[in-house]
């Protein structure tokens, strides 16, 4: 959070110089870092000339710098002396217990009586007093009472971070209402998705892609877009969309191999995204296979399926293994995975007609099911899926592809 992220640098330059003209006194705003986002007002004829001194220039510089971090460490303004014997004051600029910033103020002279009240900031310059001009300008610098000094420090610091506590409640509803804005965008782009997407699920048999991964990664994504701005959000993002252009144009009972592997690819890019290093995945599937045609989306349910039904639920890190061989007749590709595994019952159902299977309704997971139908309805009832259990846990799912 920064000062003119919360207030208007014109409005406070306003604020400022009404402040000099009406004390007299000379002030500048400085963020925490103590670099200036106000111009100076009523600067001193003396100062400016200090200024030029690059020894006592630094002298200066510190004792901005010092005042303002004494300022921020007591919470409250702090009178003192500069290295030339003016009187300072810092204001420290602290919203919602956060330090910001700070106004700087004062080059006036006190009563001799009450120099004694204050400390220098630093080590007093006393060179500058072998400088006749800077004795003739400090003495037009007028004399100003303690107890006024420490009245307009207190004005001040009451006035200024008034100002900023209003300023940050605008700034504040202004960037939840931001956020909340971009959560509903969000959400209605969600909604649409999900909408196109069921209508393809029942138009198609192409769709094979787990809607509710789809409906989980936007959620993912619309967090992340809110909480952080972080490259990997948008590669996810257009990863997704990649993946959305592929499902709803493609219209082919066939496609390369190549094909459905990069979008696999960008399928699983997205699920590490939910589980981070919990999700360990293996390809070995021959460089020679990628121009061979599959039917589209079956090898990525299959792979969904394991991610779902055998990882997800499973306490700890969870492999999955996809590889490929060739037989006489077939391309086989092999998923196995050493998640919950899958109950007798549940590995029954999947070989159940689809029309058994609530009204035609999709099994939620995607079923092995449909693909089970699928390969069925194009190659014949022999090449059907294998399930397996696997001894160390989990499952291992054979699918056969008809070279000819």
């Amino acid at each position: 959070m920064k000062l003119e992220e919360i207030i208007d640098i014109e409005f406070l330059q306003k604020v400022q110089d009404a402040f000099a003209k009406a004390t007299g006194l000379a002030a500048i705003t400085v963020d925490y870092r103590g670099n200036p986002i106000t111009k100076y007002s009523n600067f001193s004829k003396f100062c400016n000339i200090v200024r030029k001194d690059p020894n006592l220039m630094a002298q200066c510089f510190k004792c901005d710098a010092f005042g303002g971090l004494e300022a921020a460490r007591i919470g409250h303004f702090y009178v003192y002396h500069c290295h030339c014997g003016l009187v300072d004051f810092a204001v420290p600029i602290i919203v919602q217990g956060q330090y910001l910033g700070s106004m700087l103020v004062g080059q006036a002279r006190m009563d001799e009586k009450d120099n004694e009240k204050l400390d220098y900031i630093v080590k007093e310059s006393p060179d500058w007093k072998e400088n006749h001009e800077l004795i003739k300008e400090y003495e037009k610098i007028p004399i100003i009472s303690y107890e006024k000094i420490t009245a307009a420090a207190e004005m001040m610091f009451y006035v200024i971070n008034h100002i900023f506590e209003r300023e940050i409640m605008k700034y504040v509803h202004e960037e939840l209402h931001k956020k909340n804005q971009q959560l509903i965008n969000q959400m209605k782009v969600s909604a649409e998705l999900e909408k196109a997407l069921l209508n393809k699920q029942i138009q198609s048999l192409h769709l094979l892609l787990n809607p509710y991964f789809l409906f989980n990664t936007m959620n993912t994504l619309t967090c992340l877009s809110i909480i952080e701005e972080a490259p990997k959000t948008q590669e996810a993002i257009l990863t997704l969309f990649e993946m959305l252009k592929y499902i709803i144009t493609n219209n082919q009972n066939l496609v390369q191999l190549k094909e459905e592997l990069a979008f696999i690819e960008k399928y699983l890019l997205l699920q590490k995204l939910r589980f981070n290093d919990r999700l360990r995945v293996m390809i070995d599937i021959p460089k020679e296979f990628e121009s061979i045609t599959i039917p589209p989306f079956l090898l990525q349910a299959i792979i969904d399926n394991a991610v779902i039904h055998g990882i997800e639920p499973k306490d700890g890190n969870g492999n999955i293994s996809v590889k490929g061989y060739s037989l006489s007749r077939d391309y086989v590709f092999v998923v196995s995975d050493d998640g919950v595994g899958m109950a007798k019952e549940k590995m029954d159902r999947i070989f159940e007609d689809n029309s058994k299977n609530n009204g035609g309704k999709w099994l939620k997971g995607m079923g092995l099911n449909y693909v089970n139908s699928v390969l069925i309805s194009l190659y014949g009832d022999e090449y059907k899926l294998s399930i397996s259990q696997n001894s160390q846990g989990g499952i291992t799912v054979r699918m056969r592809i008809p070279k000819n």
